[in-house]
């Protein structure tokens, strides 16, 4: 298959659709890897086995980009506040299956504090990506396939990003948003923990327009 580009790297950050991304990539027929991949050196065999990859928090898309040039960077985002409460009931569904990692350590050890890093760190990182991209524009896609989705045009912008003809009745998957808010023992409902969201960004003085921003 011809490509007009090298790789293509989901650089946003986890709880944004990445596993749908990887979904589609496949459907595209290319070879996709869906996990956490930042921590992987860029000389590791597996950047040479596959075309696509997706899922993390915050890459070295600067060193990607010097690495494999050619690429294409995808920034998948959401809601800020969806994006918080996706990722508190990720915590809490790792915790109910005995599973531990960076982003349940930090959760746990201080709530409120955890939550004013993520929104500060996804600030930072969205500006500074924004900022290394500026003078290359067609090399970056920011997109949000979480929030009023029209699956259709979703589609078609990244296709046409990548420049891959879509196959008839390709449709934009949409793998965890589709999963209902059902009952899991230790797991709280959305809207129970979007409470806390809101108490959070009370806190920190955040204006309402500023929950539902999807970028930066």
């Amino acid at each position: 298959m011809t490509r007009p580009f090298n790789k293509v790297f989901c650089i946003g950050f986890n709880k944004t659709g990445t596993s749908s991304m990887h979904r589609l990539f496949t459907e595209l027929g290319l070879r996709s890897f869906h996990g956490y991949y930042s921590h992987i050196p860029v000389t590791d065999p597996l950047y040479r086995d596959f075309d696509c990859f997706s899922d993390g928090d915050q890459h070295d898309y600067a060193l990607l980009d010097r690495t494999f040039p050619g690429s294409r960077f995808i920034v998948t985002t959401r809601r800020l506040d969806d994006w918080l409460v996706s990722r508190i009931r990720h915590v809490e569904m790792r915790r109910s299956l005995g599973a531990t990692g960076p982003m349940r350590q930090e959760y746990e050890a201080d709530p409120p504090s955890a939550l004013r890093r993520w929104v500060a760190r996804r600030l930072a990182y969205h500006q500074a990506v924004m900022a290394y991209f500026a003078a290359r524009p067609g090399t970056l896609l920011v997109i949000d396939i979480c929030t009023g989705r029209d699956a259709a045009r979703a589609c078609a912008r990244i296709t046409g990003f990548l420049g891959v003809p879509p196959r008839e009745g390709l449709e934009l998957p949409h793998e965890n948003a589709l999963r209902p808010d059902a009952p899991v023992s230790g797991v709280r409902g959305r809207e129970e923990v979007r409470k806390e969201v809101r108490a959070a960004f009370h806190s920190m003085g955040l204006p309402p327009e500023q929950h539902a921003a999807v970028f930066p």
